[in-house]
């Protein structure tokens, strides 16, 4: 036998030998977590290239306006069923791998609401005579059906718990994404080709994955007819917090102006990068959730676990942030304070396990309950806010909606009856 297959077998047998004591499945999250890791590390690179880039070679204005787009795009992205991609887990998972296509096809078929959307967004922007993005917003309603359906491959591979797959496509996709959309930068330095660009690279590479390469991988063509109704239920809610996720985006373009959505992007992109981190992991978690018939105590036996790496984060970011915007974000140095301040609201990231237990329970009402409460607090302070201290209210909007996140989300949860055996 080769010396590395030892060595893997060994390490396999002290992992499984120690799971109980830690209770923890640490085969299944060691590896799972290695592929995550590759993945996430893969998506952060990206997002902080481009966004060095984005800081340095482009004006504030520049930089705003693309990420006003971006914004309005995600609101578009409502109609396109959001909450479909935790149904697909969910079904994959339980060996329903013939749901995807169900799946993909509501998808494309609601996203259509969508382009109407976007155009009727060009027209507006038409009349108050911004015609650069009346024709970028025009561009993306033809597009937008084809983009909502480009990233669905990765849910279906996250339920069969195919982390090494979605690793490496993750790797493939965003080391070419970055260097066309990094070239795009440095020769065009403008918001609506840096759009056009960042959209089509997303259709061409992972629509090709997530409707021809996916296929090889269905094995069973099992359908849960159940999954394309949970989809839509939580897609409601979920719809609402795509909304509240960019109202206060929005809210600063519009009152504000386009450097100051600069501004504020950057005073929140590296903790709002730390809280991809945390939502890399729900992939894992869900799949192994729904294999196994879980309690909440049984759930709530990994708290202190996340706790400790919730509390890790917040510091290590506190000591980091001031050298990380000298060195790469100068131009926005004196925001520094502002997202140090933001990121200590990461304490929320704890919810994720009573959240994703939700999710696994097939809980609809309670995840909409949840969405709707969040994310109407979201809506609310960063209109009272944003216009009362402007800036600095829109990231203290931000860091009340995330409290009351963590508050409800355990309310919820401490209150559900549990059926499971304890």
């Amino acid at each position: 036998m080769p010396v590395h297959r030892k060595l893997k077998e060994k390490a396999y047998l002290l992992l499984s030998t120690n799971s109980k004591k830690v209770g923890l499945d640490l085969p299944y999250f060691v590896k799972g977590g290695f592929w995550l890791s590759i993945n996430y590390a893969a998506s952060l690179l990206k997002a902080f290239i481009l966004s060095v880039l984005f800081a340095n070679i482009l004006s504030k204005a520049v930089f705003g306006e693309y990420s006003f787009i971006m914004a309005v795009l995600n609101v578009a992205g409502v109609f396109a069923l959001p909450g479909m991609a935790n149904a697909i887990i969910r079904a994959v998972a339980r060996g329903y791998e013939g749901t995807y296509h169900k799946a993909v096809k509501e998808v494309f078929k609601w996203s259509w609401l969508g382009s109407l959307f976007l155009l009727g967004f060009s027209v507006y922007e038409h009349f108050f005579g911004r015609f650069d993005l009346s024709i970028i917003f025009i561009i993306l309603s033809g597009f937008f059906p084809f983009y909502s359906i480009s990233g669905l491959y990765v849910p279906f591979f996250n339920g069969k718990s195919r982390f090494d797959l979605n690793a490496k496509l993750s790797v493939i996709y965003n080391i070419v994404s970055a260097i066309i959309i990094g070239i795009t930068v440095f020769v065009t330095r403008s918001a609506f080709w840096i759009t056009i660009v960042t959209v089509l690279i997303q259709i061409l590479i992972q629509g090709y994955v997530s409707s021809i390469y996916v296929k090889r991988f269905i094995k069973k063509e099992k359908v849960d007819k159940n999954t394309i109704k949970f989809g839509k239920s939580i897609s409601a809610s979920m719809a609402f917090a795509r909304i509240a996720d960019v109202f206060d985006s929005l809210l600063i373009a519009y009152f504000l102006g386009f450097e100051e959505l600069a501004a504020f992007k950057i005073i929140t992109l590296v903790p709002n990068q730390i809280k991809a981190l945390a939502n890399a992991f729900t992939p894992m978690i869900l799949p192994k959730m729904a294999s196994k018939d879980l309690s909440k105590k049984q759930v709530m036996k990994h708290f202190k676990k996340f706790l400790f790496i919730t509390v890790a984060l917040i510091i290590a970011y506190l000591i980091s942030a001031p050298f990380i915007f000298k060195w790469f974000y100068p131009k926005y140095y004196s925001y520094v304070w502002l997202s140090i301040i933001y990121h200590f609201s990461f304490i929320s990231f704890v919810t994720l396990l009573p959240y994703t237990f939700f999710i696994k329970e097939g809980k609809q009402e309670y995840i909409n309950k949840i969405l709707i409460i969040m994310n109407t607090s979201l809506i609310l302070l960063s209109i009272i806010f944003i216009y009362k201290w402007k800036l600095v209210g829109a990231v203290v909007s931000r860091i009340g909606y995330r409290f009351i996140n963590l508050v409800i989300t355990f309310s919820f949860f401490n209150n559900y009856k549990d059926s499971h055996r304890e």
